[in-house]
């Protein structure tokens, strides 16, 4: 009976409301802040670089192993500079074009089942600086750098791919250009 009333003494004693609520560790979320949101835009424009018009219906057992494998070879192959990387002088008086970049997990798209590398990839977005439309474009903001990442998939056959898709790396204006370039956040 004493146990009894112990119990109906914490429970009423205590509020309910924070008694059973987790929070999240602050780790947890400063990794979640770091995450691209639109993932729907992201897997479109992905797939479209990679030459797919919807994701391939595969299932390949062992895909950790593979994954790892790849990882391991990448690690080992010596890194050399990207080719194909074009750059426009930084302008140092214009501050109007900002990059807006976000790390992307394949596994936060679903493509853990098909896509065997990268395990993630750097989503950027050239957008304004200006607070009151940091949506909208930035009259001469647009991708002044690429980068080229490999990406190794199974396809629907059950075949191994290895596509390369260019990322945005760096944003700004070019000297010359006073109009806005029409597609900012695709790959090119």
């Amino acid at each position: 009976m004493r146990l009894v009333l112990c119990v109906v003494a914490v429970l009423f004693g205590c509020p309910l409301g924070e008694m059973f609520v987790l929070h999240p560790s602050p780790e947890a979320s400063a990794v979640k802040a770091n995450r691209c949101r639109g993932e729907l835009e992201i897997r479109k424009i992905l797939l479209e670089s990679l030459n797919l018009q919807q994701e391939p219906r595969v299932s390949v057992s062992k895909m950790h192993n593979l994954r790892e494998q790849w990882k391991a070879s990448m690690r080992s192959s010596p890194t050399s500079a990207p080719a194909g990387n074009s750059t426009f002088p930084e302008d140092s008086r214009n501050s109007s074009c900002c990059k807006h970049s976000c790390q992307v997990f394949i596994k936060d798209l679903g493509w853990e089942r098909w896509v065997v590398y990268p395990e993630s990839i750097t989503f950027v977005q050239c957008r304004s600086c200006s607070s009151e439309s940091a949506d909208a474009p930035a009259q001469c903001c647009k991708p002044t750098a690429h980068d080229i990442v490999p990406f190794l998939y199974v396809d629907d056959w059950s075949g191994w791919v290895l596509s390369s898709v260019s990322l945005i790396r760096q944003c700004g204006c070019d000297p010359g250009e006073q109009t806005q370039d029409p597609e900012v956040m695709t790959p090119s």
